[in-house]
């Protein structure tokens, strides 16, 4: 292989295009591909180092790795950019391997890791797919009488539920009540999901659960109608991480803050389950806000941790007042299930990478 600068404006014409193999599996456009480029015009130092991929054919060059850079460098009226260019003997076959290849991310991100180096906002900037609040989806035309109907029903209701609220609370923290007759009844409603687990909005998600990075929750608290807006009908409550070693002047606010958003769901007509899924030291606190006779649980699975486990599940019987609670265990494996089995609470797998954190147990 040789190293070269080409011309792209003229040798490739046809930019993202690719002669002889099937197209380029990897697109982008729109946001995505305007971040490209700014980080491109940003880091230019990043395009001496990295080389465009390309195969000399019938006196052109065919890219076979780095078609979303050349149309961003096009973009950018960049005359030449620094290109590797591969022997003409090698086969079609292999050249198709390595498009693939080329396009396949062996690797994934540590969330947890990015967020405490850098701002999301500022990853946002930088081409990550970090997480955003669902954007709504564009609207079919409708008449001017739905729409109006659709204003008055959803958009304003929220909004006036949303203002400036103390809710009604049976402990000296005003922690919010949380409502007897807005809780799930038996049985999980599906599809079940974690909130912004997929970087796409989705819409059609049941039941949304919050056992993800706490980095996702940012926008909640100062927006809880976004959450509505999915559609979802039933909800876990936020789940805020509280370790052992967590303040518990701080771990009070947490506690406020989920079981107050939590309120706000059910007052919109949202059902909600109780999260449990808190460090030993706020057991107690986490009971505030919940009634007695409330019977809608959830909370998150550890392998190595069963009997954190099965104190939630006495916690559950102790407010319900049911030997076999309405709960929801996420995720944990074998050994969790089996102590769900043993239990009669529902066990739910994990649809996500577990991420095992060090000093206490987390959300």
């Amino acid at each position: 292989m040789q190293r070269a600068k080409i011309d792209i404006q003229k040798v490739l014409p046809n930019e993202g295009q690719i002669e002889g193999l099937p197209r380029n599996p990897r697109l982008i456009k729109d946001e995505k591909f305007r971040k490209l480029c700014r980080s491109i015009q940003s880091l230019p130092e990043m395009t001496e180092a990295r080389d465009i991929l390309v195969y000399p054919y019938q006196d052109n060059y065919v890219v076979i790795g780095g078609n979303m850079r050349l149309q961003a460098y096009k973009h950018l009226n960049w005359r030449e950019v620094p290109c590797c260019i591969l022997p003409e003997n090698i086969p079609v076959e292999k050249l198709r391997q390595m498009l693939i290849q080329d396009n396949n991310p062996f690797g994934e991100t540590d969330w947890d890791a990015l967020a405490n180096e850098w701002d999301s906002i500022e990853l946002d900037e930088w081409g990550f797919d970090v997480w955003q609040e669902p954007k709504e989806e564009k609207a079919k035309a409708k008449s001017p009488k739905e729409t109006s109907e659709e204003k008055q029903e959803q958009p304003d209701f929220f909004a006036a539920m949303l203002g400036d609220r103390i809710y009604d609370s049976n402990n000296e923290f005003d922690i919010p009540n949380l409502l007897l007759d807005r809780q799930p009844t038996s049985g999980l409603l599906l599809p079940f999901a974690g909130w912004g687990e997929d970087t796409r909005a989705k819409k059609g998600i049941s039941t949304y659960h919050f056992y993800v990075e706490d980095y996702r929750f940012t926008n909640i608290w100062n927006n809880p109608v976004s959450v509505l807006d999915s559609g979802c009908t039933e909800l876990v409550e936020p789940n805020l991480s509280l370790f052992d070693t967590t303040p518990i002047a701080y771990g009070l606010q947490q506690i406020y803050m989920k079981r107050w958003i939590a309120r706000f769901w059910q007052e919109c007509g949202a059902r909600v389950y109780a999260d449990l899924n808190v460090a030993q030291k706020f057991y107690k606190y986490n009971r505030l806000g919940i009634p007695d006779g409330y019977n809608a649980f959830a909370t998150r699975g550890y392998a190595d941790r069963q009997e954190y486990l099965k104190m939630e599940i006495q916690i559950a019987r102790e407010i319900s007042g049911k030997n076999n609670p309405n709960m929801i265990v996420y995720g944990g494996g074998e050994k969790i299930k089996e102590v769900c089995t043993q239990n009669n609470v529902l066990y739910v797998e994990q649809f996500m990478t577990n991420r095992v954190k060090k000093g206490g147990r987390n959300g």
